[in-house]
């Protein structure tokens, strides 16, 4: 399922024309890249309200309609408001089927409470790292990456190798050598 949000150009550029669209119902966003020139764009905020809260929002691809142009993106940057939520900003980065593209991806730990560090040991999961940077073709591009802890003995350790790939998915991390195979959690004595 390819997830689709209407947008419009806009001319009007700057803090004061970014604050009349969002009085409007309006979130600004810029979409640039693939060697195009950048497009400012403006779309209704309860659409984007209804995007970001779609499960794989911010780690696929997204098509942006442009007064009836496509154009394929991944979300780059969210700016939200620090009190409210609300979404500020986006800036959107095109991208194209044949180039491979490089973005952080959420990890998902599973099966930790079955693992026998957590359940008969008196050990609890420490999750270190959230995200993890990727380079894939889009179509490749995984919602998030899996880490399976079912295996997981107190004092263990779980490193990005860990995580399970799909095909066509590198760790950028891992492309630089063994040394940069970060730790991204543990199970720990549980403090209880």
């Amino acid at each position: 399922m390819t997830l689709s949000i209407n947008a419009v150009a806009r001319t009007n550029e700057g803090k004061g024309a970014s604050r009349r669209l969002r009085n409007e119902g309006l979130v600004p966003a810029v979409i640039y890249g693939a060697g195009v020139e950048p497009k400012s764009v403006a779309m209704k905020d309860n659409e984007v309200l209804k995007a970001v809260g779609t499960p794989g929002f911010l780690t696929s691809v997204v098509e942006v309609v442009v007064e009836g142009t496509t154009e394929k993106v991944i979300v780059k940057a969210l700016q939200r408001h620090p009190s409210t939520g609300d979404v500020m900003h986006i800036d959107l980065l095109r991208v194209s089927e044949d180039k491979v593209i490089t973005t952080r991806i959420p990890l998902k730990f599973i099966n930790a409470a079955k693992s026998e560090g957590v359940k008969s040991q008196g050990g609890r999961l420490t999750v270190e790292a959230k995200l993890a940077e990727v380079r894939c073709l889009p179509a490749n591009l995984p919602a998030e990456l899996v880490v399976d802890t079912i295996d997981g003995q107190l004092g263990q350790i779980f490193h990005l190798s860990d995580a399970i790939l799909p095909e066509g998915v590198e760790l950028v991390s891992l492309l630089k050598g063994e040394d940069h195979n970060q730790p991204i959690g543990r199970i720990d004595k549980s403090k209880r």
